[in-house]
């Protein structure tokens, strides 16, 4: 079974270099406890309103189609307890779908994977889901599968799939499965479209991914949070420019106060905004740094700047 638990420009835009010698105020750091706990809460309320119910007659089976167009199909009488015991009557399908960058910023699930010699690097995303069947709050299981159909206007035949293991701490990290995953066509009101195509047997995290590629030398990025923020209130992430559904997380912390990520994998060249995101007195705060990425990158955010939840979902997609 997957891990199942669900926790639940300038606009202005603001880079946190200058070519100015001024003084820079840092922000202010009231709690640094108290930020922490308020962005967890963040990340739990923004995927609390993502998640899509419905209901379907477990004897009769049915579809459901996410607002994303994800379409999940049950199968009559495939649906059983978790003793195997066949079920009957209504059930209630949990749905989350993720589709975009800020979506993935605002949960706090970037496409990060592990590679087959257990090194971590960031993967370009068709579409990440989390799915849940239960009756009466009891988790079900399934005979077969539902039969999953992630949507795409350009499929890549080098997307396969992706499990998502959630740590203690609550970070996402993928894992590739061997399951066979294909691409077809569906049509909904008379338009057909392509869709990945493949059966799901087991709830929780799934991605249509491929692993990022570059062929430039790699190296190591770090970045430096003002006083006060670290890993226990902030987080930093990747964009990579022209990847509109790549999402790198430096969820590595040093000793010396940096963020930074695991095994030196950035491309050298690479054309990347860093996105860093705290809480401060119950309000979201971030940083954006657009940079080439040079050997050896430290770079630094000298403040956050506050903003809307809504301001920052249409920054963040509108980055290149």
């Amino acid at each position: 079974m997957k891990n199942i638990s669900i926790a639940s420009t300038c606009l202005v835009l603001f880079f946190a270099t200058s070519c100015h010698k001024k003084e820079v105020i840092p922000s202010p750091v009231p709690d640094e406890k108290e930020n922490g706990v308020a962005l967890k809460n963040f990340y739990s309320q923004n995927l609390n309103e993502l998640k899509q119910t419905f209901t379907v007659n477990a004897s009769i089976g049915g579809v459901v189609t996410g607002s994303k167009g994800t379409k999940i199909t049950i199968y009559p009488n495939s649906l059983t307890s978790l003793s195997g015991q066949l079920i009957s009557g209504n059930v209630t399908v949990e749905l989350v779908e993720i589709y975009d960058r800020a979506s993935m910023i605002m949960t706090n699930k970037p496409t990060m994977g592990r590679l087959g010699n257990g090194d971590i690097a960031p993967l370009v995303s068709a579409g990440e889901y989390f799915l849940q069947i239960t009756q009466e709050g009891q988790i079900l299981d399934v005979n077969y599968g539902v039969f999953v159909q992630v949507p795409s206007t350009n499929p890549d035949f080098a997307m396969t799939l992706f499990d998502g293991e959630i740590n203690e701490a609550g970070d996402l990290l993928w894992l590739g499965i061997e399951d066979s995953i294909a691409i077809g066509e569906d049509s909904a009101g008379g338009q057909w479209s392509n869709s990945y195509q493949f059966f799901d047997n087991s709830w929780g995290w799934t991605n249509v991914d491929r692993f990022y590629s570059d062929p430039r030398p790699k190296t190591t990025i770090k970045v430096k949070l003002p006083d006060g923020f670290d890993n226990t209130n902030s987080e930093v992430y990747i964009t990579y420019d022209g990847e509109e559904t790549a999402l790198a997380s430096l969820d590595v912390f040093t000793t010396d106060g940096y963020f930074s990520e695991h095994y030196g994998l950035i491309p050298i060249g690479l054309e990347i905004h860093v996105v860093a995101v705290t809480m401060i007195e119950g309000v979201l705060n971030y940083a954006i740094l657009p940079q080439i990425v040079e050997e050896n990158e430290i770079m630094t955010v000298n403040s956050f700047t506050a903003i809307t939840e809504a301001d920052f979902v249409n920054l963040i997609n509108n980055l290149p």
